[in-house]
């Protein structure tokens, strides 16, 4: 389905879904023409829909039309349910056009029809149970569960917690987009039945009332060290002064002094927001649901109305709740007191990481902060102090890839680079490689910018270049310390890889990262750092490039036809009967993919391409010469294996 096919089609299952009405969909299109923005942009901006609303239908379109049903509009609902004529819907439609209002809603105000009559209709149009809100009273334990706010965000009510499955009630459709980030953050399996409610805050806060008292204690034992520093909060208010020298004109000092004390005075009651129950609260959900979703990521994005929050699971964002812009800065507060940054400077970047554990598992948060132009933009990088892999064979290279990468680490010097994009895994490579030599009888050294994992029987050098301790620098002295095996986290110019070349000549072996699209580029990469040839073809022993790529989920997975215009974009032969894709199920959280995989291309730089290199060959001539089976071919098989999609073979890999 073409773009502009599926914009459209999106727009009117919003229409249809009783999300927004025409109007508001022919009116934000008409901005389109005019800004250039999104409509859907606009929408959300004006809070006529979420952001998960419209990423639920983004998945719902990806699927092909046999696989899904027809959807009833609301009003025809009605109508087969016999509760509405068709003149009065004709009626109520056209008042609708005049009004751009809802369409339930002018059909409630007008007495055609019943609050319970709009939700039993929306019970038929999606497929989920209707229950009456009276009949179902909300277990204290299913209340403690999601902090009201959350509950208030993703309009649900929830009635029962067993195990994981948490039971909830929902009193639009709208909700149903928003239940599966709802699961994500909790952790829980979300089942949804939908009610009629007049009032869903005024709902909550009776349902509420009853757990009012456990709200102000304190977070579960699991999030003990995140919450502990609540404490010390009013200490991190503290604003320093800087000296100032004497000014002759007393006005200005007094205007400074006080410009001071109001600043003072803001901060410190941001800091006492960020000590408050349901900021803490909040906080820790953010975090405990990204460690349940498996996430690695977690963004925190200013924007307007809301700061979107969003978990990135198998290399891609979701969007999973948004945080109101009068918590803001609490919530940007708490995190920066918890990561022991200053909540006093807010227009400088930051970095600072908090220690926490949720369940038996260990895990160190890394915190950066970014001032941008709507507020501070916080990123989390969650990483698990277990999930450190034993050697190469735990990558998942293919078996001749293994066999020949497991050779080449064995040489006793050389240099061995491992290529890819932010976030490919390179790291993950790279630790598996040295783990994959013999602490006991090996002296090895990694030089880090920053350490991410701690590694036993290796010693490992963050990098700080606030005080001169430089890539360069610091390799450069290491090569005083008799290492066998030597670590360099990345090379970013020629002084770093023109060091660590030379180490690779005299001894060394040398493991390292270059930011480039394959293996083969590598060498280019080299070449353009101003290192001559002849060193390159000398150091060089192997490159690596790798991907990540997200995995069907094998729960919903299911073949299907591919066309023959999407077997020539993949490079697959036209005599290809069957591919498949995940239709989306409650263990893939509806997304079709579960886990990612790696793929491989490993470039052995042997006596002939060290002569190609030695003359300055292209590119092209190196990966003929080598016969280099690429991630393109590894994926492709991947894709025909059924292990990955193709629409995940398009956006990963350049054919």
């Amino acid at each position: 389905m073409c773009a502009r096919k599926r914009s459209i089609s999106i727009g009117e299952n919003l229409v249809k879904q009783d999300l927004i009405t025409r109007d508001d969909l022919e009116r934000a299109k008409e901005a389109e023409a005019d800004t250039g923005t999104p409509w859907y942009k606009l929408l959300v901006k004006q809070r006529k829909v979420s952001f998960g609303a419209i990423e639920e239908l983004l998945r719902y379109e990806f699927h092909s039309t046999a696989t899904r049903a027809v959807d009833t509009s609301l009003g025809e609902a009605l109508v087969e349910m016999g509760v509405l004529s068709r003149d009065q819907l004709a009626e109520v439609l056209a008042q609708q056009k005049r009004s751009g209002r809802l369409l339930g809603s002018i059909l409630v105000d007008n007495g055609y029809v019943e609050r319970e009559h709009v939700a039993q209709a929306f019970s038929l149009q999606h497929n989920i149970p209707y229950v009456d809100l009276q009949k179902s009273p909300s277990q204290r334990l299913a209340l403690e569960a999601i902090p009201q706010s959350v509950a208030r965000k993703y309009e649900l009510i929830p009635i029962a917690l067993v195990s994981d499955r948490l039971d909830v009630l929902i009193t639009s459709p709208q909700a149903l987009g928003k239940l599966e980030n709802a699961a994500l953050i909790l952790g829980k399996r979300i089942h949804a039945s939908i009610t009629a409610c007049p009032d869903l805050s005024a709902e909550l806060a009776t349902r509420y009332a009853q757990v009012n008292d456990a709200n102000e204690a304190p977070p579960a034992k699991a999030t003990k060290k995140v919450v502990d520093i609540a404490e010390t909060i009013e200490t991190s208010a503290i604003i320093e002064h800087s000296n100032t020298t004497e000014n002759d004109d007393v006005s200005d000092v007094e205007d400074y002094e006080v410009g001071e004390e109001r600043e003072m005075a803001r901060f410190e009651s941001i800091a006492r927001a960020a000590s408050g129950s349901s900021v803490i609260q909040m906080v820790t959900t953010i975090i405990e649901g990204a460690v349940n979703s498996g996430a690695t990521d977690v963004h925190l994005d200013p924007h307007e109305p809301e700061m979107r929050v969003r978990y990135r699971i198998d290399g891609v964002l979701h969007d999973i709740l948004s945080i109101p812009q009068e918590m803001e800065a609490a919530v940007i507060s708490r995190i920066k007191i918890i990561a022991e940054l200053d909540i006093t400077d807010t227009r400088h970047p930051q970095d600072g990481h908090i220690s926490m554990e949720v369940g038996e598992q260990e895990f160190d948060v890394r915190v950066a902060s970014l001032p941008t132009y709507l507020g501070e933009r916080i990123v989390l990088r969650l990483l698990d102090q277990t999930s450190i892999l034993s050697g190469v064979r735990d990558l998942g290279l293919e078996p001749e890839d293994e066999k020949l990468f497991i050779k080449v680490i064995e040489k006793p010097y050389g240099m061995i680079l491992v290529t890819g994009p932010t976030g490919s895994g390179k790291t993950t490579s790279l630790y598996a490689a040295l783990n994959q030599k013999n602490v006991m009888t090996d002296s090895i050294v990694t030089l880090e910018d920053p350490v991410e994992y701690q590694l036993s029987g290796i010693n490992q050098v963050q990098i700080d270049n606030d005080i001169d301790l430089t890539f360069a620098n610091t390799l450069r002295a290491s090569l005083r310390q008799d290492i066998d095996v030597l670590l360099v986290g990345e090379i970013r110019d020629s002084e770093t890889a023109r060091i660590a070349i030379r180490a690779a000549m005299t001894g060394h072996l040398v493991f390292s990262t270059l930011h480039t699209n394959d293996a083969p580029e590598a060498i280019s990469t080299l070449r353009n750092m101003d290192v001559p040839a002849y060193l390159i073809s000398s150091a060089l022993t192997a490159v690596v490039g790798q991907r990540l790529v997200r995995t069907i989920c094998d729960e919903c997975r299911t073949s299907f036809k591919p066309a023959g215009s999407l077997l020539k974009s993949l490079g697959l032969p036209a005599t290809t009967k069957k591919l498949y894709r995940g239709e989306g199920c409650d263990t893939c959280y509806h997304t079709g993919n579960r886990g990612r995989t790696g793929i491989f291309e490993v470039l052995e730089v042997t006596e002939p391409i060290r002569k190609l290199i030695n003359d300055e060959a292209g590119t092209e001539q190196i990966m003929k010469a080598a016969k280099l089976k690429t991630m393109a071919m590894r994926c492709r098989q991947k894709v025909k294996d059924g292990i990955v999609t193709p629409e995940e073979f398009l956006r990963v890999i350049r054919t």
